[in-house]
């Protein structure tokens, strides 16, 4: 009889503990994974931007069931990904690798074992600021001319609008963005850049006449702006649009043969220059017996900087000697070009 009292006693308590565990495991379903109430739901969920790419996630334990094993933070907006699975007292994360000026959204699940997750915890959102930045703008604006310096105006901020007035000091910068000129010749930047409670000033000189975005960089922060550079000052004369090319300054025509050319005025980094009216006279050396131009002038209108038409350059059949083919027009560098037979 004792033995008998004691195995139901047993049983009695074996069946007890199964319903005291019961009261907290997943419902029914056989999925692996479930919802169950009575695992509680992470309380206090607090998002905060820590920078412009990182948000730092918080959140307290459950007030009520068993201690979680586990805590599992998603990502809910603006897209969706489970940033951390974090061990039990562990109850921080960070979302890395963000989007400057965000809004993201965060829950947080209590997980204990492999099958019982909780619910999702109300969500909490944070913004992340804007990048920090070195803006760019002309201390002036309009268009700038083409080889003569003017000021870029640099400044560091911290969130893309805020200045950064701890950014003080001689900084490296890097500028990019701009052409070598028609001529080859390349832009001038300065080697570096003073700045005074995260303002500073640089002194650049563009050369070729265009339209373009102008880069700023120290490595770490960059900015640019668009900068228009317009020709500088008619300063010379050239062959161009030209049947043969005399871009090497000689061209072989044959026995009878022509040189077709338009004439175009440039300035110092053969920039194209429009603006004035030009009578651009053609003239042959020596005169006796090398050939003929036809016509003797050409024009360039104020809105062109090449001559509207061509001339004609033909030299006589037999054995002429060379000639060299000048392009004057006052006030400006002439240009040649030897003509061989």
């Amino acid at each position: 009889m004792r033995r008998a009292l004691a195995l139901l006693f047993a049983t009695f308590v074996a069946l007890g503990a199964t319903a005291a565990s019961a009261a907290w495991a997943p419902g029914g379903g056989g999925n692996g994974s479930s919802t169950g109430l009575s695992l509680g739901v992470p309380t206090s969920v607090a998002a905060s931007a820590t920078n412009s790419t990182t948000v730092h996630v918080t959140w307290a334990a459950p007030s009520s069931g068993p201690t979680p094993g586990q805590y599992m933070v998603r990502r809910t907006s603006p897209s969706t990904a489970t940033v951390c699975t974090v061990s039990s007292p562990t109850m921080t994360c960070d979302d890395t690798g963000l989007t400057a000026s965000t809004t993201y959204q965060y829950t947080v699940q209590s997980l204990l074992g492999t099958n019982w997750v909780s619910s999702q915890s109300s969500p909490a959102s944070a913004t992340t600021p804007g990048a920090p930045t070195l803006n760019v703008a002309l201390s002036v604006a309009g268009n700038k001319t083409a080889g003569t310096a003017f000021n870029v105006t640099l400044t560091a901020t911290t969130n893309g609008s805020t200045t950064n007035t701890a950014y003080t000091g001689s900084k490296v910068i890097t500028f990019s963005g701009a052409s070598n000129a028609p001529s080859g010749s390349a832009p001038t930047y300065p080697a570096s850049v003073t700045f005074a409670s995260g303002v500073g000033t640089a002194s650049v000189t563009l050369r070729a006449a265009e339209t373009a975005t102008l880069n700023a960089t120290d490595g770490t922060i960059s900015g640019s702006t668009s900068v228009t550079v317009v020709a500088g000052a008619a300063t010379q004369l050239q062959f161009s649009s030209m049947t043969p090319s005399c871009a090497s300054g000689t061209v072989t025509v044959g026995n009878g043969g022509s040189f077709v050319t338009k004439v175009t005025a440039y300035d110092a980094w053969l920039n194209p220059k429009t603006g004035t009216a030009r009578t651009v006279n053609l003239t042959r050396s020596p005169t006796m017996g090398t050939g003929t131009w036809s016509p003797t002038s050409l024009s360039i209108t104020a809105v062109n900087s090449e001559t509207t038409s061509s001339a004609t350059f033909t030299i006589p059949t037999g054995n002429p000697p060379d000639a060299t083919v000048t392009a004057a027009a006052t006030g400006l560098t002439s240009d040649t070009c030897l003509v061989k037979r």
